[in-house]
C-alpha cells in the first residue's frame, strides 16, 4: 500500500483512508475497470439502436456478425477486466459478479433493449430487464472464453454467436 500510494503521489497511509487493505484497492480498481468496459459496450449497443430503424434492419446481420469483434476489441482496452476475465485473479473471480458494475450494466441495458424493442431490432415479446440480464450473463460468458481462448474465438464460434443472438433478440417472422 505504501508503494501504491507513493507512486500516486500520497502519503503512505493515505490510501488506507479510503480503502481498508490492497484487496480492497485492488477490487475498486478492477471495479472501476469493469465499469469502463461495460459503459464502452453499452454505448456501442446504444449507438447501434439509435440508429434509423429501417437503416439498422438492413444493417442487422452485419452488426450482429461484428458483436463479438467488437466485444475482444473492448476488452482488450481494459487491463485490470482481462486479467479477471482470464482468471488470473482467482480469489476475486467470483466476487466480481457482486460489482457494482454489472448492476450499471444490467440498467444501461435496459432503455437500450427498450428502444430496440420500439424500433422492431429486438424482439417485444421478451421483458427488456429479462433480456438485459441475460445478455449480462452472456456478454459476461463471451468475454472470459474470449479472453482464456483469444481471438480463436471469432473464427470458431462466431456465426455460431451470431445465430444465437439473432434467435433470441429477432423475432422469426414465420411467428408472427
Amino acid at each position: 500500500m505504501a508503494v501504491i500510494s507513493r507512486d500516486a503521489g500520497l502519503g503512505s497511509t493515505t490510501a488506507f483512508v479510503h480503502y481498508e487493505n490492497k484487496e480492497a484497492l485492488f477490487f475498486a480498481a478492477v471495479d472501476d475497470d469493469l465499469s469502463a468496459m461495460f459503459r464502452e459496450f453499452s454505448d456501442y449497443l446504444g449507438v447501434l439502436m439509435a440508429l434509423d430503424a429501417e437503416l439498422l434492419s438492413q444493417e442487422q446481420e452485419m452488426v450482429l456478425q461484428g458483436l463479438l469483434g467488437t466485444v475482444l476489441d473492448i476488452i482488450e482496452r481494459h487491463p485490470l477486466a482481462r486479467r479477471l476475465l482470464a482468471g488470473l485473479e482467482p480469489d476475486f473471480t467470483g466476487r466480481v459478479l457482486e460489482s457494482a458494475s454489472f448492476d450499471d450494466l444490467r440498467a444501461t441495458l435496459v432503455p437500450v433493449l427498450e428502444l430496440g424493442q420500439r424500433v422492431g431490432w429486438v424482439r417485444p415479446d421478451l421483458p427488456a430487464t429479462d433480456l438485459a440480464d441475460g445478455l449480462t450473463g452472456f456478454v459476461l460468458a463471451m468475454a472470459m472464453a474470449s479472453v482464456q481462448i483469444g481471438p480463436a474465438i471469432d473464427r470458431t464460434f462466431g456465426r455460431g454467436i451470431t445465430t444465437v443472438l439473432r434467435g433470441l433478440l429477432v423475432e422469426d417472422p414465420r411467428l408472427t
